[in-house]
């Protein structure tokens, strides 16, 4: 499977806005399970928007060749 580098990035991009939206959620009114939740989420969601972007930077002639498994 051939990914290009804007592709990593945009759904880079889209992660960290749910992540965004799970850390904010996390904020109203919701129990303390509710919002450890969100919060574990929102890193794993980081975390894999982080990789990424790593792919991105390091993907040849603006493909990346092969999503790691994990990444997705």
């Amino acid at each position: 499977m051939e990914t290009s580098k804007d592709t990593l990035l945009r759904t880079a991009d889209a992660l960290l806005g749910e992540a965004r939206r799970a850390r904010k959620l996390s904020q109203g009114r919701i129990s303390d399970a509710d919002r450890s939740q969100l919060l574990e989420d929102a890193e794993e969601l980081e975390r894999r928007a982080a990789r990424l972007e790593k792919d991105a930077v390091s993907a040849k002639n603006g493909v990346f060749v092969g999503l790691r498994q994990g990444a997705r």
